[in-house]
């Protein structure tokens, strides 16, 4: 027994122990920054690695691809596009330069649709396929407006009315310059070409204003006669009266 009581009396007893941080979790999103002395010794221990890729192009990052040898490749497609979008500034009276802003397919599809019905052309080119085409010609100064997304309408009758009209229903569409009758004219000279009335209503009122001017002219040379035949009619009639 007294083995037993000893063996009682001398037995450790251990403590069950448990962490809590004081005031709550860690703010592992927005941390508590460090004191000013941390801090700067943190930012002179910070490790800084050179990037071996920085300043090359995406071409010159693939690997097997010389990117000397890809800007010089001739693309004989390229170059009929370019020869069809340069068929197009020259048979065309009317060219107009649009931004294009984000808009779906099926917007496209139904200004396509809209400009073809008034026999224009709605088209999209890229920026190296432009300078193809107009490079060294009276036109080159058209690749000041390719600077991102551009469509570019085409129209071989200048009918600048009916062209803002289909503009003002896609607002994806801004107007940025055109060529009239070969010459470059801006968005406000469109606006102002857009109130003179076409060819025919032109010659109509030109007709009109003839027509008058003559018709003014022989009433103005008959008035004296027509005057004096009355004066004399009248006369006559008094002097019948008299007798």
């Amino acid at each position: 027994m007294s083995l037993l009581s000893r063996k009682a009396l001398f037995q450790t007893v251990s403590c069950m122990k448990q962490f809590k941080r004081f005031r709550g979790k860690i703010n592992i999103q927005k941390p508590k920054p460090p004191h000013f002395e941390r801090a700067t010794f943190l930012a002179l221990a910070k490790p800084y690695y050179i990037n071996p890729n920085k300043g090359k192009l995406k071409v010159e990052l693939c690997e097997g691809v010389d990117a000397t040898k890809s800007k010089d490749v001739d693309n004989p497609f390229q170059r009929i596009i370019a020869q069809e979008l340069y068929r197009w500034f020259t048979s065309s009276r009317l060219v107009v330069f649009y931004h294009l802003n984000p808009m779906s397919s099926e917007d496209q599809f139904k200004a396509y649709a809209l400009f073809k019905k008034q026999k224009m052309h709605f088209k999209q080119y890229g920026k190296k396929t432009l300078e193809v085409a107009v490079k060294g010609t009276p036109y080159e100064v058209v690749l000041d407006f390719y600077v991102s997304q551009n469509m570019t309408v085409f129209s071989p009758e200048p009918d600048i009315k009916k062209m803002l009209n289909i503009t003002k229903k896609f607002p994806q569409l801004i107007l940025l310059a055109g060529i009239y009758e070969g010459r470059f004219v801006s968005k406000d000279e469109l606006t102002g070409y857009s109130l003179i009335p076409n060819l025919q209503a032109a010659q109509a009122g030109f007709v009109q204003t003839l027509n008058s001017i003559g018709g003014q002219l022989v009433t103005q040379l008959n008035s004296h006669q027509t005057t004096l035949v009355a004066h004399l009619e009248e006369r006559t009639r008094q002097l019948e009266e008299k007798h």
